[in-house]
């Protein structure tokens, strides 16, 4: 019994072996043997996953191998949010422009106001000197009027004088 199963199982390995290395293939096509997570694609270039679920050209529109149920609404979709990202990117660098023109205009102000701060305390202060020198003439012309009354008309008025 023991023999019968050696010449069994000899007669069962070699058979396995040629199994596994001969196969055959379509007339017109190559054989080709692949490692591990390899694919083979046809010559028209459409390779997909193994696990993808494939359909024929135009089976659900002119779209292609996806069915018009969710594609072309998802596409709708994005092309409107799409339009709509566009359009407030091109809003926020209109404000972002106008944010910075008004930003320079109000520093260009500060600026000028300071300027005029410091003419009109320049002013304020040559107007203080000019009170103070006025006063002062009008005193020492108050002292002459008043000497030239004290000595009369016909007397040396030029010792009224400073």
């Amino acid at each position: 019994m023991k023999i019968k199963a050696l010449v069994l199982l000899a007669a069962l390995i070699p058979t396995g072996v040629v199994a596994q290395q001969n196969f055959s293939c379509n007339w017109g096509d190559r054989g080709a043997c692949l490692g591990y997570g390899e694919t083979v694609c046809s010559s028209s270039g459409k390779c997909v996953s193994s696990d993808a679920v494939c359909f024929d050209s135009y089976q659900c529109n002119y779209e292609g191998f996806t069915c018009k149920s969710n594609l072309t609404e998802c596409a709708d979709e994005y092309d409107g949010l799409l339009k709509r990202f566009n359009a407030l990117v091109e809003d926020y660098n209109y404000l972002l422009e106008d944010n910075r023109r008004i930003r320079a205009a109000f520093e260009t102000s500060l600026e000028e106001l300071e300027e005029t701060q410091d003419a009109l305390s320049d002013a304020q202060s040559n107007l203080f000197y000019a009170r103070q020198e006025r006063d002062e003439a009008r005193d020492a012309l108050a002292d002459i009027v008043a000497c030239i009354d004290v000595l009369g008309r016909f007397e040396d008025a030029s010792n009224c004088l400073p």
